[in-house]
């Protein structure tokens, strides 16, 4: 725990039904009155498509985004209300790596934890396609949970 009179914690939301799992386990299993809650979603990246597909659709693509991304931070804001946390913080960076905006996100606010959900991947796609859950884990100076839903179906 830090100097200050809390414990910062970070949560990763995304629109996945993994992420509700996530956030509903925090809220029922870790959460405690003098956790700050930090919400954080890093939103698709678009930027390296500009020299492949037409600029409108470019356009088109991160509008989609940002609108996916402001529903998203009033559905989790809320939710979070309804559970007590009037004060949750909900961030948005945006860069190519998600885990790496992640990791810098919680080193900026000094967070004592990460969570994160995971999809449950296997191991061969996880190591094609990479895993942002496994990055955070591997590559945190704070602890990191990651949480599993049991019953989803992979």
């Amino acid at each position: 725990m830090s100097s200050k009179d809390h414990f910062v914690v970070v949560l990763c939301v995304d629109s996945s039904e993994y992420s509700e799992f996530t956030f509903k386990w925090y809220i029922n299993h870790v959460h405690r009155p003098n956790n700050e809650l930090h919400l954080i979603h890093v939103p698709e990246y678009w930027g390296d498509l500009g020299r492949v597909i037409p600029p409108t659709k470019v356009h088109e693509l991160v509008e989609q985004t940002k609108a996916m991304t402001d529903k998203l931070k009033e559905n989790y804001v809320q939710w979070a209300s309804q559970h007590g946390i009037p004060d949750a913080k909900f961030a948005h960076p945006h860069g190519h790596d998600a885990w790496h905006e992640i990791i810098k996100y919680a080193e900026k606010v000094e967070a004592g934890l990460i969570v994160i959900g995971s999809r449950g991947q296997g191991k061969l796609r996880r190591t094609f396609l990479g895993s942002v859950s496994d990055s955070v884990l591997h590559h945190s100076h704070v602890p990191v949970l990651v949480c599993r839903n049991k019953d989803a179906v992979v």
